[in-house]
């Protein structure tokens, strides 16, 4: 019985662990080398593409892309280029500019104009841009490795490169230079993780450093932004820019000075963005704004800028109708742009924008002088037939407009005219028609000197600088006198207290003119003088022909 049941308890014993194996089975080991019924199996995740070399076809894999090979300077540098006309300078930190210079314009201490704005701690011009913070501040603080440290053209190379890769992003800036001229091209792209990234590009936050003595001067005005749109040019002071404005289509869009500009000539389809730049206050405490001007590069186009003086001639000859920038007027602009070429071809044989200028004044003067005659001798007799003109006034001045007895005016004033040689139908025309005419050359002269790159620096006697004020004030308290030498000597129909009160008129002029360029001054003292002497030759000639009548008419 005891064996049977030891028999029994084995048996159970052996099915118990049995049925356990069965149910319970313990993960198969690992082997060493696959088995044909291992192809059933789900398949591993493939090796990183870092990790197996060359390119990997089939569809693209979510896996991050590899970290590029580093390209990155040992050092900060200072990278130089210099053509004819410009002197630039980058660091190669950030591929950042420092520095560009106009060789051919110097500024109140003789030096090259400097077309950077110094601001502490602001934007500055031709920094890439991603629209991700954390990239741009990276790419400002990088070590770009420059294609050379310094340039001179001609002779060696035209294009400058800025390259920089670490990690996952990589960035490149390249600036075309023109052996002569202030064109450059600029092309520039980034990319993270081999993603491009958007990538803009602004010049800003102003043009130039104006000088205390120069923002006094009349008719200055700070940077502001600028375009030619569809509707034509565009002029936006930096305060009313606003965070962001986006402009297109454009043909170009850029910051403005009053003698300087930058300007964006954008790659197709000509978008443009313009954004206002808050700024560190100034000496006086308050607060500034500045202006920037940028494009989106990328793409096989190009964007072109342009950086220098708001030469009209000179753009003219560029494309994009770039001279436009320059505010010689609409209907005025052709007769401004004749007397810009005349006034520079006096330059030419003068040597002086000082003497250019009075020459000029008198080359005008003597081409409408027939016409200022006819005003002059028109004057007098309008003069000589006041008094009685006066008579019948007060005769009918209580009479209403609309009444019969006006026509009888008419009458007895057209009689009056008659006696005096004169014609009420062409008198309006032979009084007012040499005004007309002459007036537009002399406004446009004005809009040549107010607008004209050339007399920027150029001296003349005492004068340093004719786009700036007279020094000493000589200029706009002679062109005083001379308004009220012209008053005095003009014949005029009006009355004692009218004319005390035109007497005025000279006071207010030079103390409006006090702080006008002295090129302005100049002209105006100039044209002046000249309207004083033909005046006194007219009044000369009138009186001989009047005294040379009176015996004739005796006679008779």
């Amino acid at each position: 019985m005891e064996e049977k049941r030891l028999l029994l308890a084995v048996a159970l014993s052996l099915l118990v662990l049995t049925a356990y194996q069965l149910l319970f089975a313990p993960p198969p080991k690992p082997r060493a080398s696959p088995t044909p019924a291992a192809s059933a199996v789900p398949p591993l995740p493939a090796p990183s593409p870092s990790l197996v070399p060359g390119p990997r076809p089939g569809p693209r894999s979510p896996v991050p892309a590899p970290a590029v090979a580093q390209v990155a300077d040992d050092k900060e540098r200072r990278v130089e280029v210099q053509t004819p006309d410009v002197a630039v300078a980058f660091s190669n930190r950030g591929a950042r500019l420092l520095s560009w210079r106009l060789l051919h314009f110097a500024d109140p201490r003789g030096r090259p104009e400097e077309m950077v704005q110094a601001v502490v701690g602001g934007p500055r011009p031709l920094d890439l841009e991603t629209g991700d913070a954390a990239i741009d501040a990276r790419l400002k603080d990088a070590l770009f490795k420059p294609s050379a440290e310094s340039m001179t053209l001609p002779g060696d190379s035209s294009d400058l490169r800025f390259t920089y890769a670490d990690g996952d992003i990589e960035a490149e800036k390249t600036l075309h230079f023109e052996p002569r001229g202030y064109l450059v091209s600029v092309r520039g792209a980034a990319r993270k993780a081999g993603r491009d990234l958007p990538v803009r590009v602004f010049w800003g936050p102003g043009i130039g450093n104006p000088t205390a003595a120069e923002m006094e001067v009349q008719g200055y005005h700070a940077p502001q932004a600028v375009y030619l749109g569809p509707g034509g040019v565009e002029r936006i002071p930096a305060p009313k820019v606003g965070p962001t404005q986006t402009v297109s289509p454009a043909r170009w869009a850029g910051v403005e000075g009053t003698h300087f500009t930058a300007l964006w000539i954008p790659p197709p389809p000509g978008t443009a963005e313009l954004r206002g730049v808050a700024l560190p206050p100034g000496e006086d405490g308050k607060p500034r704004v500045g202006v920037q001007a940028g494009v989106v590069l990328g793409g096989d186009a190009p964007a072109t800028l342009y950086v220098g003086p708001k030469d009209y001639l000179m753009l003219s000859k560029l494309d994009h109708d770039l001279q436009r920038v320059v505010p010689v007027g609409e209907w005025i602009g052709p007769i401004v742009v004749a007397l810009m070429a005349l006034l520079r071809w006096v330059h030419g044989h003068v040597g002086n924008y000082g003497w250019s200028i009075v020459l000029l004044t008198v080359l005008i003067n003597l081409v409408m002088a027939p016409l200022r005659h006819y005003s002059i001798a028109n004057g007098v007799k309008m003069a000589k037939l006041a008094p009685e003109m006066k008579v019948i006034q007060d005769r009918y001045r209580k009479v209403p407009a609309l009444d019969p007895r006006r026509q009888e005016m008419q009458k007895e004033v057209a009689a009056l005219y008659g006696r005096h040689g004169m014609s009420m139908s062409t008198q309006m025309t032979v009084g007012c028609l040499p005004i007309l005419l002459t007036m537009p050359f002399l406004i446009a002269f004005y809009r040549v000197l107010s607008v004209s790159i050339e007399l920027r620096g150029a001296p003349f006697l005492w004068i340093p600088d004719l786009s700036q004020k007279d020094p000493y004030f000589v200029t706009p308290l002679l062109m005083g006198i001379s308004m009220f030498v012209m008053q005095r000597m003009t014949p005029t129909a009006m009355d004692p207290a009218q004319q005390r009160v035109m007497m005025i008129m000279p006071l207010m002029f030079v103390g409006m003119f006090l702080w006008a360029p002295a090129g302005l001054n100049l002209y105006w003292l100039a044209s002046n003088v000249c309207s004083i002497m033909q005046q006194a030759v007219t009044l000369r000639i009138l009186k001989s022909r009047e005294e040379r009548a009176r015996p004739e008419g005796r006679r008779k």
